[in-house]
């Protein structure tokens, strides 16, 4: 590159900067010099537009930067955790069995724990000890439980048929709302009970139950909680537990899924800048609804299904929904400004009923939902696919072990009987 076009690209960079820098400045002078009240509010409007834009492109910028520099430590950050490989564990037969850090108790086993050995709190030899020793303590204490671990995507489901089959009393999933939902599809319209141990990132079902985050606590739930018997809901063929998603959040969960963040067990951290970034950029999709014989279709940003109310861990969208009314509660969050994606987004986290001009909230038994272009469906934030699918309710279909004082609000009917042999 000669002289003369170096001094021209420098020229025109700091032209740039000048563009870039000034326009605040040019702004604030021409809202100071107007007067009428229709005239400041267009000019903060622009203001804050241009503000938003340039927030937008930072964004992406500092996404792009993380992610690759990222990508280079990658192999750096995955060092630290080759020690907790499951080969050195420890525990009996793991030299020698493929499945190791499991336990089998001595008497016939009434529960089967089910756990994820990645998942959460779990990664690592002490997350499995910690369950090995949870199952050591229920089987001392009138529950006789084995505990095995997953060694795939989807082994979860095959672990709790085999508990169904057997006609375990309890199938207790370890880890987070992914194992719970893997574990529903198989225990949805049989006896077995579900239970739940947290080490999750999130947790949603515990946290909506009121099931302690530690496992000593929660273990005390699975002797002397309460049965009730739940609806579950149904996307195409998958069953959910708490809501189904499509469209913005579903997007989310869909570009966390395979993210190098959340390989690294940083799910949380890139599910938020994630949501940050799509807050913003995320373009709404026309979706037809077929309900009762009648179609409508809406340009709408998301769609929240609910079974119950806590979403996220930390929001609510389905504020009167209820876990055992044979309903799904529906909001439909229509398209909007940013003003209005925040005053959603608000909403959500001071857990009020969802509400607004583009906001509808309604009760379904049964719902088609159709798009124009790639959709995403998310349940229990597992993305499953893209629309179209058909969502529904399979009424008391599952039965929970929750808290005795678990949120009333949340149930219509009384807890169901114990079985006799499972009085302690």
């Amino acid at each position: 590159m000669d002289e003369a076009e170096a001094k021209r690209r420098q020229a025109d960079t700091r032209a740039d900067a000048q563009i870039d820098t000034g326009w605040p400045q040019r702004l604030n002078r021409w809202l100071a010099l107007t007067t009428g009240p229709r005239s400041r509010r267009l000019a903060q409007t622009g203001t804050w537009t241009i503000r938003t834009m340039r927030w937008q492109l930072q964004a992406r910028d500092s996404m792009a930067r993380m992610r690759q520099a990222l990508a280079q430590m990658e192999p750096l950050l995955r060092l630290p955790f080759a020690a907790f490989s499951l080969p050195a564990l420890g525990l009996p037969g793991a030299a020698a069995e493929p499945q190791m850090g499991e336990y089998t108790p001595q008497e016939t086993a009434r529960a089967r724990i089910i756990v994820n050995p990645t998942s959460g709190s779990v990664h690592g030899a002490d997350g499995v000890r910690e369950l090995l020793e949870t199952a050591q303590w229920l089987s001392e204490h009138g529950l006789p439980t084995e505990l095995r671990l997953t060694q795939r995507p989807g082994h979860a489901i095959e672990l709790a048929q085999e508990a169904v089959a057997r006609q375990l009393d309890i199938v207790i999933a370890a880890g987070g709302d992914g194992t719970v939902n893997d574990v529903i599809q198989a225990l949805a319209n049989y006896t077995t009970a579900l239970g739940v141990l947290p080490m999750g990132t999130v947790n949603v079902w515990a946290r909506e139950m009121g099931i302690g985050l530690n496992t000593t606590e929660a273990r005390e739930v699975l002797l002397h909680g309460a049965r009730r018997k739940v609806d579950v809901g149904r996307a195409g063929t998958r069953y959910f537990l708490m809501m189904a998603g499509i469209g913005f959040d579903a997007e989310v969960a869909r570009r966390v899924e395979n993210s190098l963040l959340k390989r690294m067990g940083l799910k949380l951290l890139d599910y938020l800048a994630t949501a940050g970034l799509l807050s913003v950029t995320h373009k709404s999709a026309t979706i037809r609804m077929r309900r009762q014989g009648k179609r409508r279709a809406t340009k709408a940003l998301m769609v929240v299904l609910g079974n119950t109310r806590l979403y996220g861990g930390a929001m609510t969208f389905t504020k009167r929904a209820i876990a055992d009314d044979g309903w799904l509660d529906m909001v439909v969050v229509q398209d909007g400004g940013l003003a209005h994606r925040l005053g959603v987004l608000g909403r959500a986290l001071l857990k009020r009923p969802a509400a607004g001009q583009k906001v509808r909230y309604d009760r379904v038994q049964s719902v088609r939902l159709e798009a124009e272009g790639d959709v995403p469906v998310q349940v229990d934030g597992e993305v499953i696919g893209s629309l179209p699918m058909t969502f529904s309710v399979v009424p008391q279909a599952l039965t929970v072990i929750v808290p005795q004082n678990a949120p009333p609000d949340l149930f219509i009917h009384e807890p169901v009987a114990q079985p006799r042999s499972e009085t302690l």
